[in-house]
């Protein structure tokens, strides 16, 4: 006998279903969009176990007759391809006919569908693959699919699935994209008995954006619309200054379509390339229509993978649109407003904040001369004659600097024997927060405030199921959060430093960092990067007027650390 074989169906069925079922998410994303394309206005998803143990998708779609049900879980059985030419014009998310097929050889499924008419209902019992029984059931319009026990019957993949949390954020994640794709549709997502996605249909994706994203939607993203010669390029992109620590929150669609696409990457991340920090990344939503006999879809199994025909053209449009709109970010329209901070009422600024601090002087000025026996500043802000300006370093070493004021409430305006000093006050209490967290971290020992009023949390989805899952390393870090169950949290405690800063933000962008690291596998290695967005995050930010006491104490402590130059990401503090 010789050493090639045709295979059995059975085996084509469970190396297919390695190419488009590669974990519960694959499952979930594989039924939604069937219950798109049959038309479906509700979808509702109820898991459990991360959809390991169940997944149940049910819709008010088209659904089918018990022939059609039957045929439907046959190979390379679909109703959305009929001639070859259809292949150059594919409008629907599904078309390759494999789905179904590869989930019933990988697990135990149940299907109930009718196209509405009295006596067509049926329901279809499969078992790795193999029909166990077929039988009249009521249902009306619609269809409503189980899948149990997924791998089951292949324990090689089994093996490979992550914990429960982190496949159900897969799933969260999967179901948010799709419902900012399509903001008519009611969505539903049900882990066990708690509800983690509840989207009814709204008339924009700006809408649905709210109710998926919460916070991240308000004020953070700005919304995106152009065309140009048969392009369409809309969605959701984040204002400057707002980005995140890993590239995960990119997301393109084409033709409604999620795709992972380097030409839609790359051209964002060059939209944005003079609006971004090193090692920040953009959050972009971005739906691009297309011509579908411009783009190829049938390039892999998990149709995540398109083909443009012309991809510079793609790549330059969407280029050009992401910067258009990021650019434009605050500007009135046809840019008719002027800069908020023209040159000379910058001048003026620093004239008012100098003035101010003269008249209320006194008092310092007389406690100045009482203690230090050096006559206090008179107004003449001039180096003496042929003497160098001191170094920086020279100044926390041999004077102490005297705020004046601030200047658009983000810089500190102050003076020594030898002029005036800017100070970035977000940079330099990111410099002082950062040394303060990396000594008390490696000693163990933060020292946490008990809140007086904890603080309730409000996450996405997605979001809590991550707290969930590491709230051992945020108490790491000096961050106490309670969880109440049915996706309630709320912070407790946190290091006395960060006590009147925006909990809520802080805990986000470190959660999010966590997961970045986490990924690539490196969490307990690179425990510094996270103690780089904590200081970043819990750093008193700009256009925050201070006190006076408070630029004292922030102007003490930075001369107090070992390189007051700079913040940590290398940023002059002054």
């Amino acid at each position: 006998m010789g050493q090639i074989r045709i295979l059995t169906d059975e085996l084509i069925n469970k190396i297919a279903a390695g190419q488009v079922v590669e974990r519960p998410a694959s499952v979930v994303k594989e039924l939604v969009e069937n219950s798109l394309d049959a038309g479906a206005t509700d979808i509702s998803v109820e898991v459990e176990e991360g959809g390991c143990r169940l997944i149940r998708v049910q819709d008010n779609g088209c659904g089918m007759n018990g022939d059609d049900a039957l045929l439907a879980f046959e190979r390379h059985a679909t109703s959305k391809v009929k001639e070859l030419c259809d292949l150059d014009k594919i409008a629907t998310l599904g078309f390759r006919g494999e789905a179904l097929p590869s989930i019933a050889s990988v697990s135990k499924v149940r299907i109930v569908t009718s196209d509405g008419n009295p006596s067509s209902g049926s329901e279809i019992l499969i078992e790795g693959g193999k029909i166990q029984d077929v039988r009249v059931a009521g249902r009306g319009r619609g269809t409503t699919l189980e899948v149990r026990g997924l791998f089951y019957n292949t324990a090689v993949r089994r093996k490979f699935l992550k914990s429960r949390e982190t496949e159900l954020s897969h799933i969260t994640g999967i179901m948010t994209e799709t419902a900012l794709a399509h903001p008519g549709v009611y969505f539903t997502l049900k882990h066990h008995d708690r509800t983690l996605i509840k989207s009814p249909g709204v008339s924009s994706i700006l809408e649905r954006s709210v109710q998926l994203l919460g916070k991240d939607a308000r004020g953070n993203l700005m919304e995106l619309e152009e065309g140009r010669e048969g392009l369409r390029l809309f969605g959701l992109i984040s204002i400057p200054g707002f980005t995140k620590p890993s590239g995960t929150g990119l997301s393109f669609f084409v033709n409604r379509r999620p795709v992972s696409d380097r030409t839609l990457r790359h051209a964002v991340y060059a939209a944005y390339e003079t609006l971004l920090m090193k090692g920040r990344h953009p959050l972009v939503y971005l739906f691009l229509d297309v011509d579908p006999a411009l783009v190829d879809v049938n390039v892999h199994p998990a149709k995540r993978e398109v083909r443009f025909t012309d991809p510079k053209r793609i790549h330059d449009f969407t280029r050009d649109s992401v910067r258009k709109t990021a650019q434009g970010y605050g500007r009135a329209q046809e840019d008719e407003r002027p800069s908020p901070w023209p040159a000379s009422e910058r001048v003026e600024r620093v004239k008012e904040a100098v003035e101010s601090y003269l008249r209320t002087a006194g008092e310092h000025r007389f406690h100045e001369e009482r203690t230090t026996g050096r006559p206090a500043f008179t107004g003449r802000i001039q180096p003496e004659p042929g003497k160098p300006a001191p170094a920086v370093r020279a100044l926390f070493d041999k004077e102490r600097l005297v705020p004046l004021g601030q200047i658009a409430d983000s810089f500190i305006i102050t003076q020594d024997r030898d002029g005036l000093i800017l100070i970035d006050q977000h940079a330099a209490h990111e410099r002082i927060l950062y040394e303060k967290f990396k000594q008390v971290y490696r000693l163990s020992k933060i020292p946490v405030q008990q809140l007086l009023i904890p603080v309730n949390l409000e996450l996405s989805g997605k979001e809590r199921i991550l707290l969930a899952e590491h709230l051992k390393t945020l108490r790491r870090l000096g961050i106490e959060v309670e969880d109440f169950g049915r996706g309630t949290f709320s912070v407790k405690g946190v290091p006395m430093w960060v006590a009147d800063m925006d909990i809520q933000e802080i805990v986000r962008s470190l959660l999010e960092e966590i997961v970045a690291l986490e990924q690539g596998g490196e969490l307990d290695r690179r425990m510094e990067d996270i103690i780089h967005v904590f200081s970043c995050r819990a750093a008193v930010k700009a256009n925050r007027r201070l006190s006076r006491e408070e630029m004292e104490a922030l102007i003490r402590d930075l001369g107090e650390t070992d390189s007051p130059h700079t913040c940590e990401h290398g940023r002059p503090t002054m």
